[in-house]
């Protein structure tokens, strides 16, 4: 019996031990590597051009400009796109979540075929409560969109930004750590 009990006391230890070390081992959470969006023709920082005509959905009488010099958070959509869909209470959660560090976050819904009332019934269908703007003009996506959607753009107080592809955990975890860094010094 003694030798059971010993035998299973060192088997316990390092079963533990391992457990431990494998804990130690666990990887990190992926982390995407999201630089600052570079000019192609100067390999300078872009800066977001908030001059664009933006149609005002949510709000009609606010303008793009109104969100100049502030860190921010742009989630790019179609009202009609599932991605977009799916996505967008989880960019809305992050940007409430960091608000109270300074964060504003903003919707653009896509110009083209999109009719205003489309983005309306998305606001009301995913119970939007961010300002919501239109690129009815198609100002917008040309400059910084990548022909896919949902885009989120992390836009510094400087105007230089971030572009985010695709809502992946990658790229969420690389959000948080920029915001942390920008907004909780």
């Amino acid at each position: 019996m003694r030798i059971f009990t010993k035998l299973f006391t060192f088997t316990a230890f390092f079963a533990l031990a391992a457990g431990v070390s494998n804990a130690q081992l666990s990887p990190e959470p992926p982390m995407a590597n999201v630089n600052l969006m570079q000019d192609s023709t100067t390999n300078q920082p872009m800066k977001m051009d908030f001059s664009k005509p933006l149609t005002g959905i949510s709000d009609p009488g606010i303008l793009f400009s109104h969100f100049s010099n502030r860190p921010l958070l742009i989630y790019y959509f179609s009202p009609k796109c599932p991605h977009c869909q799916r996505h967008m209470p989880e960019i809305q959660d992050l940007m409430k979540e960091y608000e109270k560090d300074g964060l504003t976050g903003i919707a653009i819904g896509l110009g083209g075929g999109i009719k205003k009332n489309d983005i309306r019934s998305f606001i009301d269908t995913y119970k939007v409560v961010i300002p919501v703007f239109q690129d009815a003009d198609y100002k917008f996506a040309p400059v910084y969109g990548t022909g896919y959607i949902p885009v989120v753009y992390l836009v510094n107080k400087d105007g230089t930004f971030y572009r985010y592809e695709t809502v992946n955990e990658a790229n969420m975890n690389h959000m948080r750590a920029t915001l942390n860094k920008m907004l909780r010094k």
